[in-house]
């Protein structure tokens, strides 16, 4: 084994943390963008919607184990997450039932009681996550999964870490893997050497279930140009949500047919891009009403200001749009959030 300097070495690679970062912390989120920027501060870019109706009520929980970090995150209503995981990082997740009908990763619906994310070679970050749900991320470096795969001369499982990104196993290995999240997360322990020893524990215990080849079963997966489209339109419309913009300047600033761009989006969501865009700038909206320090920085006070400024322009369609997704009026979320 290596020394413990090489493990403190690529702590930092697993996710960017402060040094004053605590152990573990939770908080709760009740906007999509909210949840995304508890993300951020583990040094996490990623742009997030609420795709159900509803208010939204979520907990994201987070803890670290030097080897290995856990992420929690329970909501009640269906979120989309788009961004970049970075280098050096590679992620096994699973949603705590197994049974989850809407969760899924580029698109793809996600196998019943499966472990998913673990493609060691992929940076794109896009995952679907079921309303009335909790999932469980178990995030570590690439690196040092190879490295212990080297030692023990698995080449093989190296190959299918490359090859694959999502793998299904039974529902009680499922359950097993649940309860040893579920048991980390709420550990209370700050002594550095037992958090270390519970971070290896995790690790060995995901290792071992993809060793065991009779019960598992692991799907290839290559993201398609598609794919990439429909991460890239999401993040298009959160970087240009306050510009005027239709299907043929979309089209071109992404270099796609409006058709390729029509059926990516309704493969995905059900939705056409313009409905897709739409709600992104809803979910900006929501965030600026709910975050006084971004109607600071972006020097706008009152519900119309806002709604104009990501091209909303009709007063009666936006109210009934924005009611319709969050079971609120705009007024109601700016008067709970200080004004």
């Amino acid at each position: 084994m290596r020394s413990k300097d090489y493990r403190q070495e690529h702590l930092e690679k697993v996710i960017r943390l402060s040094l004053d970062q605590p152990y573990r912390w939770s908080a709760p989120f009740k906007s999509a963008t909210e949840l995304a920027s508890h993300l951020k501060r583990l040094g996490k870019t990623f742009e997030a919607i609420q795709l159900s109706q509803g208010r939204l009520s979520g907990r994201f929980s987070y803890a670290n184990f030097d080897s290995i970090t856990i992420l929690e995150i329970s909501s009640n209503q269906c979120l989309l997450l788009n961004g970049d995981r970075g280098p050096d990082c590679m992620s096994f997740c699973l949603e705590s039932s197994g049974v989850a009908d809407e969760h899924k990763t580029h698109t793809l619906p996600v196998p019943k009681y499966s472990i998913n994310g673990f493609k060691s070679n992929l940076r794109e970050s896009h995952f679907q996550l079921t309303a009335n749900t909790t999932t469980y991320f178990a995030i570590t470096s690439a690196f040092k999964i190879n490295t212990i795969l080297d030692q023990h001369n698995a080449e093989a499982l190296k190959e299918q870490f490359l090859n694959c990104n999502s793998a299904q196993i039974t529902p009680s290995k499922h359950k097993k893997l649940k309860i040893l999240l579920q048991e980390a997360i709420s550990d209370s322990t700050t002594h550095h050497f037992t958090r270390q020893q519970t971070g290896n524990t995790i690790i060995k215990h995901f290792l071992d279930f993809f060793a065991s080849t009779k019960e598992i079963e692991c799907h290839p997966f290559e993201l398609t140009q598609r794919q990439l489209l429909v991460k890239d339109l999401i993040q298009l419309g959160f970087n240009r949500g306050s510009e005027k913009l239709n299907l043929d300047s979309i089209s071109k600033q992404l270099y796609c047919s409006k058709r390729t761009l029509i059926q990516g989006t309704k493969d995905a969501f059900e939705m056409g891009p313009m409905e897709l865009m739409k709600i992104i700038r809803l979910e900006q909206v929501n965030w600026m009403l709910r975050s006084e320090e971004a109607r600071s920085k972006a020097t706008l006070r009152n519900v119309t200001d806002i709604a104009q400024h990501f091209n909303f322009h009709s007063r009666g369609h936006f109210a009934r749009a924005y009611q319709n997704l969050f079971e609120e009026s705009p007024s109601q979320t700016l008067q709970e959030n200080g004004t």
